[in-house]
């Protein structure tokens, strides 16, 4: 009892009971700067009645689904090829990967937002091979922005959990499959990816649930016209001082995430893991 009961203050502090006055509050009547205890839905009302912010919503679902789906498509190969095949520098090219997650988080945004700007890398090199006769914004602004960045922020956070998994799997499974007759992508299919489901699992709850609430990405590099719910919810507590509507799409977008974590669960099968 004594070993766990560090973590537990820890969580219990910092997560579950900030959680629960985000709940709490999220039924309170409030407006500018003020809150009042109460028991309303109006909160909650007011986002599901207005289009704006089911549009926003679907926009954040969007963006993160397809940031988070190339993120697999890039990230398991680069797991794959250091997990399975790298003997050496294997570590070596984990810590570069790591070393620009280490540069500041907005410096970083900023750095895409020069690169993806009219005057940019991208426009000047497209203007030198003839594909554009002029310098142009062509991906500044725009959801394509967003998710570009997104891949560059969390790429490192898909690769090292895939590379461990996969350094896990015992070659003595591979080799008995080999004397028994199966073929590479049978082994692939059958042993190493099921094995490797775990590590994208990891990946998937150590990226998704931060990167439903961004807000930054999405301010620098997106525009107005590229909301996700974590400006909103942002602009709701920094400066419409509306509380109680705020922890109210707090609360909606920790429902969704659950949701999806289960949803994930239930379709990967990892429940009997778990």
């Amino acid at each position: 009892m004594l070993n766990v009961m560090p973590s537990f203050v820890y969580l219990l502090l910092l997560f579950y009971i900030p959680m629960v006055l985000l709940l709490v509050i999220s039924f309170w009547n409030s407006g500018f700067m003020s809150l009042e205890p109460a028991f309303t839905f109006d909160n909650y009302r007011k986002f599901f009645q207005n289009p704006n912010y089911l549009k926003i919503l679907w926009n954040t679902l969007i963006v993160t689904s397809g940031s988070m789906a190339l993120l697999f498509v890039i990230g398991y190969p680069i797991g794959y090829y250091l997990g399975r095949m790298v003997k050496r520098y294997g570590s070596l090219i984990l810590f570069l990967m790591i070393i620009p997650v280490e540069i500041g988080f907005l410096v970083r945004i900023y750095a895409w937002k020069i690169i993806l700007s009219k005057t940019g890398i991208i426009s000047s090199f497209l203007v030198h091979i003839g594909l554009l006769k002029e310098p142009a914004r062509i991906f500044l602004y725009s959801r394509t922005a967003i998710i570009l960045v997104l891949i560059h922020e969390w790429l490192p956070y898909v690769v090292i959990p895939v590379t461990i998994a996969l350094k896990g799997i015992d070659p003595s499974t591979i080799e008995a499959a080999r004397d028994l007759g199966a073929s590479g992508f049978t082994i692939f299919r059958k042993i190493i990816f099921p094995l490797s489901i775990p590590g994208l699992f990891a990946a998937f709850v150590l990226i998704f649930i931060p990167m439903l609430g961004e807000f930054a990405i999405p301010t620098i590099v997106g525009g107005s016209s590229n909301y996700m719910l974590g400006n909103i919810i942002n602009n709701q507590f920094m400066a419409a001082g509306n509380w109680g509507f705020g922890s109210a799409i707090g609360v909606i977008l920790l429902s969704a995430s659950v949701l999806l974590i289960a949803l994930v669960i239930k379709i990967s099968g990892l429940e009997k893991l778990l």
